[in-house]
């Protein structure tokens, strides 16, 4: 059967990766047949799993693809507002219900009670949730039932936590943020991505009105565009019968229109981002090139899951590159990797990213701007890919072999990413057996062709974020434009194949000889 796979199912994938195949045309990844995975008429999406790790214990998720960068200039910082409010008082559990009757069960706020905002998401989780009793469960259902459609939002609540959001503000404000915001109004210039930052405007949120915060809430907490996410030690069929009946009554919003995707724009030139504050750490060189994404019907593929795997390869190839780097004399940067990944929603990109030694800034930009080029001319070498193959073999023989072990937390953050992202979930037995046919077939003609096509001339962003500090010494734009230029032009040498079939050593040593032997009462011994 395997043989018989291998023969028609190979041959599709490679067909669907040289030539320009249609999504309808590529196979379908399936989804994991241990996930549960329905719509309601109302459009809300459900993945329900059943996993005995930890035993009587599960996460309950609702996945909200809905961020910081929907907001109007006017609600700068409100969907972060909003996350704090969805503990503030629902439907079901007044005031602080939430966090007073979970953490009488030993689910405690913050650490298994919590939420994350971001530019494009937000996520609600609780975590670690007794399954023993079923009235628990119904009760974290109907959490995730108020979180969806009926946040109360009371305006006695909503001036309460103003004070607590600005000290956060204050406490959060730290080098790392400071940087990156700053470094987007550098990198996205005239884009939504350059204008927001999640934490927000402490004038939005000294003087939001009521409305405000309650319209963001009614335009975009809708259940087209949320997940329910339950795994752990419960009852499949029973929850998604409480799912069915529970979530009836939240409503399609009409006329609600797509959930807009904010584009960043093309450069020709390459854009550069040097921001530095008194209190970073270190010194990041990060260079992407910019790429459209992957289109959600062509990810959901055989086509789109093979380009994946040609990802991994590539990047734990730049991995052993950056390594070797390291590992040499007088190295330009401590630490470095890349990947091919999101960039923004609209965007993906081909990222490099270094922590040069502190002094050797120049040296460590040069350096990475050089390694993209000898992807760009030479790609791979056979010796590399073959290793890349057997490293990504081995992670998932690894993760078969225990896959009866696979936590909660782990699967419900995979579905997660299914929802928001479109990452595939078919499941570790489908992805052992298919690697096995994948990895073989996957020639390194094919590698290098789509590596050398991610460094481009255009789209390419440096980012640079450093300390204030005399040893650090930051080239200039003008500089760093120079070197991009530079690079391009230099001299450079492929990467020397590796036989790895070659002895240990060329020549064996020769025989020694017994010099003496000597006995005692407990033991005979030679020197």
């Amino acid at each position: 059967m395997k043989n018989l796979l291998q023969k028609i199912f190979v041959p599709l994938i490679l067909l669907s990766i040289f030539v320009s195949t249609s999504a309808q045309q590529a196979p379908p990844v399936p989804i994991d047949p241990k996930v549960r995975y329905g719509k309601l008429d109302n459009g809300l999406t459900y993945y329900i799993r059943a996993n005995k790790l930890p035993k009587e214990r599960a996460e309950f998720y609702i996945a909200q693809n809905v961020g910081a960068i929907l907001e109007n200039d006017d609600q700068n910082g409100l969907a972060h507002f909003l996350e704090h409010m969805c503990f503030n008082g629902t439907k079901n559990f007044p005031g602080k219900g939430i966090i007073n009757y979970f953490e009488k069960i030993g689910v405690k706020f913050g650490a298994n009670i919590n939420a994350y905002t971001s530019l494009d998401e937000t996520v609600y989780n609780l975590s670690d949730v007794p399954t023993y009793r079923e009235s628990i469960v119904d009760s974290a259902l109907l959490v995730l039932h108020d979180w969806s459609g009926f946040v109360s939002l009371l305006d006695e609540e909503i001036d309460s936590e103003r004070g607590v959001i600005r000290e956060e503000w204050r406490t959060g404000a730290g080098a790392d943020r400071r940087m990156w915001k700053e470094s987007n109004k550098l990198k996205y210039p005239g884009s939504q991505y350059a204008k927001r930052d999640i934490i927000g405007d402490t004038a939005v949120i000294n003087n939001f009105s009521y409305k405000t915060l309650r319209d963001y809430y009614h335009k975009w907490y809708r259940p087209d565009q949320q997940a329910i996410l339950i795994v752990g030690d419960i009852d499949v069929d029973k929850v998604e019968a409480k799912i069915k009946t529970m979530f009836a009554d939240i409503k399609a919003k009409p006329n609600a229109g797509e959930r807009p995707v904010y584009e960043i724009y093309n450069n020709a030139e390459p854009i550069v981002s040097v921001v530095t504050d008194k209190e970073a750490r270190l010194t990041r060189i990060e260079l992407n090139y910019k790429h459209d994404v992957l289109p959600a019907q062509v990810k959901a593929t055989i086509q789109g899951y093979a380009i994946g795997i040609v990802n991994n390869l590539i990047s734990s190839i730049m991995g052993y590159r950056f390594d070797e780097i390291t590992q040499q004399a007088n190295a330009p940067f401590v630490g470095g990797y890349a990947f091919y990944g999101q960039l923004v929603k609209s965007k993906d990109a081909f990222k490099l990213l270094a922590v040069p030694s502190e002094g050797k800034e120049m040296e460590g930009l040069n350096a990475v701007l050089l390694e993209a080029q000898k992807v760009k001319r030479f790609g791979f070498t056979n010796s590399e890919i073959e290793r890349a193959k057997t490293d990504l073999l081995k992670q998932i023989e690894k993760s078969y072999n225990e896959r009866e072990n696979q936590k909660n937390n782990d699967l419900v953050e995979e579905y997660t990413r299914n929802f928001l992202y479109q990452e595939v979930i078919p499941g570790i037995e489908w992805e052992y057996q298919t690697l096995q046919m994948l990895l073989p077939n996957l020639k390194a003609d094919l590698i290098n062709q789509i590596a050398k096509s991610y460094i481009t001339d255009t789209n390419l962003i440096v980012s640079i974020t450093a300390p204030e500090k005399e040893a650090v010494k930051l080239p200039s734009k003008e500089e760093i434009l120079k070197a991009i230029a530079n690079s391009a032009k230099a001299e450079l040498q492929a990467k020397a194949e590796e036989d790895f079939n070659k002895p240990l050593i060329n020549k064996a040593p020769k025989a020694g000889t017994v010099k003496k032997v000597a006995q005692n009462a407990k033991q005979t011994y030679q020197v």
